[in-house]
């Protein structure tokens, strides 16, 4: 019967010394994985965006234009164009004005 109580008689010693102390318990902030599983961070779609238009301005960067599903455009200003690359999925949008982009990088550049 002994051999029960100290047992017994230590954990409640250990225990009420714990909650005597103020320890309070908080919680952790949920990892990205736990947030798109709870649906608390919505997860982009991605759709493959193929060049469609490239010029270059007299800076010589180049102003390319992809297009990928559903009238997804995208426009990027760079060195060099890759064929494709993966970019988010955004559909029925109005294509954007190559001309515009390219008078203003030759009028930044004089």
């Amino acid at each position: 019967m002994l051999k029960y109580i100290i047992p017994l008689v230590l954990f409640w010693s250990f225990s009420s010394k714990s909650i005597s102390d103020g320890y309070v318990y908080k919680s952790k902030q949920y990892t990205k994985q736990q947030k798109i599983h709870k649906g608390l961070t919505p997860v982009p779609k991605y759709t493959t965006c193929r060049l469609k238009k490239r010029q270059i301005a007299k800076s010589g960067q180049q102003v390319c234009i992809y297009q990928g599903g559903n009238k997804t455009y995208e426009m990027m200003v760079e060195n060099s164009c890759p064929r494709q690359y993966k970019c988010i999925y955004n559909p029925n949008q109005k294509e954007p004005n190559i001309d515009d982009v390219i008078n203003s990088l030759n009028n930044a550049h004089k």
